[in-house]
């Protein structure tokens, strides 16, 4: 007498999707799994921050750059750094516009994951 719940029978209880369900005696006690583990905080969102941060950091960065270059005195700058600066300069907005949107989007993802948390009343 191996199990006392379908193994003398020999029948398998199958789930909506056709797998086997495993069997399940009345009287022995089912014993946990190992307790899975997760991350607290999700990987991908630090992610996004992180590029959140760097995208303002050069947004930032390159507007004042680039100002700093064009409102200062005129220094003698060879072509590649006038085009370089114009690239920079040309870019900085998107960069920061990128930057506010990420910002926002992860707020949201945020007030829906605080608002999951807790009950409706």
């Amino acid at each position: 007498m191996k199990d006392h719940v379908h193994e003398r029978i020999g029948f398998r209880e199958i789930d909506e999707h056709g797998n086997a369900v495993r069997a399940v005696s009345p009287h022995v006690p089912e014993t946990a799994g190992p307790e899975r583990k997760r991350f607290p905080v999700n990987p991908f969102i630090i992610a996004l921050w992180v590029l959140d941060a760097g995208l303002a950091w050069f947004g930032m960065w390159a507007l004042t750059a680039a100002m700093s270059a064009v409102a200062g005195p005129i220094p003698v700058q060879s072509a590649e750094s006038a085009q370089l600066n114009f690239m920079i300069f040309s870019n900085a907005p998107y960069a920061l516009l990128g930057s506010i949107l990420i910002t926002a989007a992860l707020l949201l993802w945020h007030a829906v994951q605080w608002q999951k948390k807790w009950p409706t009343r």
